[in-house]
């Protein structure tokens, strides 16, 4: 293929850069003279992305702040490097939201220029029918509104475009090039692809097709050798951050899957699940790629070119994987929880492949003639001018947005930052500015950010108190002495532990999760000291404690049982004692609970022998549980009388023979038993 003239390349390139930056323009302009002069970001992750860069620039990588340690929250493992040089460059505060923008324009032009090498006609009959599809790559890129919101926001999307637009020039190459070179075409394939996931996770179902359309290309090579050189850099990258998180957060999957997953939630049946995930993707249809597009109609274009790009033999090896990745990633991110809020950002990448497919049937249809150029012109046309009723709306979202966490967080962050004292650490969930622009040490109640390899994220979907119990586990000195909540999603925690000293509140909330920021002071007084031991027991189990629960192998009756709970109740018989929280489980009439007998905590004390158990449970009405031995053949049945509200009651069973490694259960024979704490106590 000969190269342009220079003078072509040039005009390209300009006419390449009027639309995108035009459309940055008609974003960040409206929403500058909203947020007053702070750089605007639409969503507070995006300032999530910026501790995780911060972190980075100052030689912390893959942790959300300098202190906290490895966490496994970022949604995007590249998109913190492609930030921290512009912290280090003196991008500092909100403003590095500026070089975001910079980074996102680039990528955006980058994207561009991959599409017009893809479009550019390579001679042959019709060529020069489709040469204009190329001059018409930079629209097919921004013609999507809700695309562009995206493309904009300061997270990870633009990026994750140009990666793509990388990847496809290097999966043709390595169709194209001569044997000798065509291992290390392949090869690069392969990393571009695995740049892909780690940009953004759900860009797997793009590199999978790659890797076997890459495979299909190899010609004499053979095809298990390309297919490994095109997938092995994805599997590696997935296999060591599997083994990362497993190592430093004793999960093997990442802190957004076990918070945001729809499985991982352990109280739904699963039929509720699978209800869950069609209304995702119902929702994701209707809304990104059906309303989006222009309405039902015109939203068919968009795959209708690309159908035939797939039909296409010298464009079916990228358009099928793109129509496949596009699909396949709208399936996954139904599977999370979210993905039906913040303006739908999780179905950018689906709409990204969409477009690239259609302006590659675009190019594939003008190619047959003079005719066939018409129908194609014509299909593009509708099929991108028909989103353009949007865009009026979706600059104005886009500004009302960044007003919202300009007005909300970034105010928060700024109350914080002139406190007197200094707070020593604040508590929050899932936010992003608030540690980023205040300086202050934070804990992220939500697990996205990451402590010390302590299972916040999976706490805080078993419940509140759940997450009450890991900070009881830190030392007094290191507890959030400040909280940052809204208080509607932390019910039992900003209540019960907080004291209300201020508050953030905004108008014409389009995407913060309440109207309402509260900043609390910390009072932990009713948790136990870490490490509080009673005497004479020679095993202990505090339910609802994940880290406690997991190593006496503890389960739970799931799903549809063994809801977290928690209270502050008065110890001692008589209720004389000082107020303590503990939280436990709901074991509904006929469930059971389990757990095994830590082996090293009872051969201290013998290795075999009679021991008592002793479990607590708060007020309520008679009751009845069973408890057993699993080597055992017998239950003891035990009958507890009605409990005081106002107080801890304690159930003591006597057991005649346990031994290290012994298997309890506890079944709730009559009427619903709240477990709260397990001893086993020499007599």
């Amino acid at each position: 293929m000969r190269r342009p003239p220079r003078i072509r390349l040039l005009l390209w390139h300009a006419s390449a850069a009027i639309p995108v930056l035009g459309a940055a323009a008609a974003f960040y302009g409206p929403a500058l003279a909203r947020t007053g002069g702070v750089w605007p970001a639409p969503l507070d992750d995006v300032y999530i992305h910026f501790g995780f860069a911060r972190a980075a620039a100052l030689g912390h990588p893959f942790s959300w702040i300098p202190g906290n340690g490895y966490s496994s929250g970022g949604t995007s493992l590249a998109y913190p490097f492609a930030l921290a040089p512009g912290y280090l460059l003196g991008f500092r505060g909100a403003w590095l939201g500026l070089f975001a923008a910079l980074l996102a324009c680039a990528a955006l032009l980058d994207l561009c220029r991959s599409l017009r090498w893809l479009l550019d006609p390579r001679g042959g009959p019709g060529a020069p029918y489709s040469r204009w599809v190329a001059w018409a790559a930079p629209l097919f890129v921004v013609a999507v509104p809700l695309l562009d919101w995206s493309w904009f926001s300061g997270m990870e999307v633009a990026l994750l475009g140009a990666v793509m637009g990388r990847a496809l020039v290097a999966v043709r190459r390595a169709e194209l090039a001569p044997p000798a070179q065509r291992p290390a075409e392949q090869l690069r394939a392969g990393l571009l692809a695995a740049l892909l996931v780690a940009t953004r996770p759900e860009a797997v179902a793009l590199a999978a097709p790659l890797a076997v359309a890459v495979a299909h290309a190899a010609g004499s090579l053979g095809a298990a050798a390309s297919l490994a050189r095109a997938s092995l850099p994805t599997a590696l990258l997935l296999a060591a951050q599997a083994a990362a998180n497993r190592a430093l957060t004793g999960e093997w999957s990442a802190a957004g899957a076990v918070r945001k997953l729809i499985l991982a939630n352990p109280y739904p049946a699963p039929l509720e699940k699978a209800l869950e995930v069609i209304k995702n993707l119902a929702a994701l249809r209707v809304q990104a790629l059906e309303s989006a597009l222009g309405g039902p109609s015109y939203a068919l274009l968009l795959p209708l070119l690309g159908a035939i790009a797939a039909l296409d033999r010298r464009a079916r090896r990228l358009a099928v994987p793109l129509l496949i990745g596009a699909y396949g990633s709208l399936l996954l991110v139904a599977l999370n929880a979210t993905a039906r809020y913040q303006n739908l950002r999780y179905a950018a990448p689906a709409l990204a492949m969409l477009l690239v497919a259609a302006a590659l049937g675009t190019e594939a249809l003008a190619r047959r003639g003079r005719l066939a150029a018409g129908v194609a012109a014509a299909l593009a046309l509708a099929a991108l001018a028909a989103p353009s009723a949007w865009f009026a709306r979706q600059i104005d979202h886009f500004a009302r947005s960044s007003a919202n966490i300009a007005g909300q967080q970034v105010e928060v962050a700024r109350r914080l930052a002139a406190r007197e004292p200094r707070p020593r650490r604040v508590l929050l969930g899932d936010a992003g500015a608030i540690p980023y622009l205040s300086g202050i040490p934070a804990i992220d109640g939500l697990g996205l950010g990451g402590y010390r390899g302590m299972p916040f994220a999976r706490a805080s979907v078993h419940g509140v108190p759940a997450v009450v119990e890991l900070i009881e586990r830190l030392d007094a000195a290191e507890r959030p002495d400040v909280f940052a909540l809204y208080p509607s999603w932390w019910g039992g925690l900003a209540d019960v532990f907080g004291r209300r000293v201020d508050a953030v509140k905004i108008e014409d909330n389009v995407m913060c999760a309440a109207d309402e920021k509260v900043i609390y002071e910390a009072d932990w007084s009713a948790l136990a000291p870490p490490g509080e031991r009673r005497d004479g027991a020679i095993d202990e189990l505090d339910i609802a404690d994940l880290v406690d629960e997991r190593a006496h192998g503890y389960a739970f009756p799931s799903p549809r049982g063994g809801w977290v709970v928690g209270a502050v109740l008065r110890d001692g018989s008589d209720g004389g004692g000082a107020p303590r929280f503990d939280a436990g489980r709901i074991i509904p009439e006929g469930r059971e609970q389990s757990f095994a007998i830590r082996a090293a905590a009872a051969a201290a004390a013998s290795a075999r022998g009679p021991a008592v158990l002793a479990l607590r449970t708060d007020g309520g009405g008679p009751i009845a549980i069973g408890v057993a031995i699993e080597r055992a053949a017998d239950e003891a049945r035990v009958e507890v009388p009605e409990r005081p509200p106002d107080r801890w009651s304690e159930i003591r069973v006597p057991l005649r023979d346990v031994a290290p490694g012994d298997i309890v259960r506890i079944r709730a024979l009559r009427g619903t038993f709240r477990s709260f704490h397990v001893w086993l106590l020499r007599p």
